[in-house]
């Protein structure tokens, strides 16, 4: 039945523990429909600084943290092999020391809970040095799991919550950043980020200007000749309709685009960008302005989110030059 208990306990603890990196937010064309197929991609390293853990001590070749918080034991085992390391073990008096004169309490990776009364480090490796207490362990209450008291001696307690040392059996230091995938937004310009996680792995996505697959249109020409024509224009109708890049929006524009989608014009005049990219603020800005704003908010052509906040949210927009409103991004 103990058994039985551990194997319960050991997959709920899975289930509670097992962390998650949530993200997700919006990608907009111009006229404020979603922006579908933009990639955004996703990178990772593992770091030395631990959210919710006391800094880093090492000792003969391992690296060593306390929980800023409490767990019960088998929580706090599952959180450590969550994170790549273990609950600390200890196989000698100068271990014993180092780790106690830290941190004077707290639980530590031995235990008895799979056969009473034969002692387990988490590691499986020999128990062939203890530390106890004067007349422990007694197994009162049933106390399966082992913790510091006065002096650096060990106890026997019950699965009760205490704060706990996470051991890795390597020096923690930053890696080198790696690629871990691409995400891409959907029909409604939406991306979404679920990556198992833990608070020895830092994140930072990238969105790059994609490129255009939608042909230019009659209808993006006959926008530009209509805003000519009428002589009404925000901000955001230089950023789409000058493609000459004159400061004006005129009939020469219209004849630009149209001459560009029949394949006369290979590139817009000066070279301007296919696509740029805005913060929501930005675009909000440029949508409500009339005056030409393109030297105060030239867009950029990559957008990196650093440090992001598991469940934090970003919205960005896509300004496609020559575009009256939506395109279709390729991958």
């Amino acid at each position: 039945m103990k058994q039985l208990f551990f194997i319960l306990f050991f997959f709920s603890s899975i289930l509670i523990y097992s962390q998650n990196m949530t993200y997700s937010g919006y990608i907009y064309n111009a006229g404020g429909s979603g922006a579908s197929n933009v990639p955004v991609k996703l990178y990772k390293r593992t770091t030395p600084t631990l959210n919710g853990f006391t800094s880093q001590n090492n000792y003969n070749g391992h690296s060593y943290y306390r929980s800023t918080g409490s767990m019960t034991w088998t929580d706090a085992r599952q959180a450590c092999l969550n994170m790549g390391g273990h609950l600390v073990t200890v196989t000698s008096p100068a271990e014993n020391n180092f780790i106690f004169n830290l941190w004077p309490n707290g639980w530590i990776g031995l235990t008895d809970e799979v056969v009473e009364g034969q002692w387990r480090w988490v590691t499986g490796e020999p128990f062939s040095w203890s530390n106890w207490n004067g007349g422990e362990p007694n197994n009162s209450n049933n106390e399966d799991y082992i913790q510091f008291v006065g002096g650096g001696k060990w106890n026997d307690l019950p699965n009760t919550s205490l704060p706990y040392v996470l051991e890795f059996e390597y020096i923690v230091t930053y890696t080198d950043w790696v690629y871990v995938k691409t995400v891409y937004t959907d029909s409604n310009g939406r991306y979404s980020i679920n990556e198992t996680s833990n608070p020895s792995v830092e994140w930072y996505f990238v969105i790059d200007t994609p490129t255009p697959i939608t042909p230019l249109q009659n209808s993006d020409a006959y926008g530009a000749n209509t805003k000519a024509i009428s002589r009404t224009f925000t901000s955001l109708d230089y950023y789409r309709y000058d493609v000459n890049n004159d400061g004006r929006i005129n009939v020469s524009d219209a004849y630009y685009i149209f001459m560009k989608k029949i394949g006369r014009l290979p590139t817009w005049n000066n070279l301007l960008p296919n696509t740029r990219l805005f913060t929501a603020a930005q675009y909000n800005v440029i949508n409500s302005s009339t005056t030409d704003l393109r030297v105060t908010y030239p867009g950029v052509q990559s957008i990196t989110i650093n440090s992001p906040v598991s469940g934090g949210s970003s919205n960005y927009y896509l300004i496609n030059t020559g575009y009256s409103n939506t395109t279709t991004i390729g991958y």
